[in-house]
């Protein structure tokens, strides 16, 4: 004897694989979509990290950058004082010397280049070119004040005088008499 099917049996297993079909690639959608956002989240932290790091950073530059000319300031006037000035000199070194300790524990370090050199335009600043046989052309010849930097940061070029080809002048024919 042959079995006969029950259509309406065929379309209740049709109809419940459709419907699992329907709930797994739904499913499967939610799960992505949560992965997704997870990921984002993850990333959106991760930039707020950066973000914070960069503006914390900016802003200890900033106050860096205020300080440096009293630094310079301070250097100068240290640089000046005769040797019969007292005790209370050493106290002031000291003062000085706490200052570039703090700007250096900071993450800075001082751009100040030798005698020699070749000049960087990204680091260093010419404030003057000087003909010189002694140094070839393009070297720094002296540093005239200090620069600064921060990680990949210039945050002052250092002042420097550059060295410029001797210029032999020329005879001019005078026949235009």
């Amino acid at each position: 004897m042959e079995q006969q099917e029950n259509p309406e049996e065929n379309n209740d297993e049709v109809s419940e694989l459709g419907l699992t079909a329907s709930i797994e690639t739904e499913r499967d959608e939610y799960k992505a979509l949560a992965q997704r956002a997870q990921a984002d989240l993850i990333n959106f932290r991760r930039r707020m990290d950066e973000e914070r790091k960069s503006l914390q950073q900016n802003a200890s530059n900033n106050l860096i950058i205020k300080l440096l000319p009293i630094a310079d300031d301070l250097h100068r006037a240290l640089s000046l004082i005769p040797e019969d000035s007292g005790p209370w000199i050493e106290g002031i070194k000291m003062v000085a010397l706490n200052l570039d300790t703090s700007i250096q524990s900071s993450g800075v370090s001082s751009i100040a280049p030798e005698s020699g050199e070749s000049f960087d335009p990204a680091i260093h600043e010419a404030i003057h070119f000087q003909p010189s046989s002694e140094y070839p052309t393009g070297s720094i010849i002296e540093c005239v004040r200090v620069g600064y930097r921060s990680l990949d940061r210039v945050l002052r070029a250092a002042q420097v005088v550059v060295a410029q080809e001797i210029v032999q002048p020329t005879e001019s024919n005078n026949n235009d008499q």
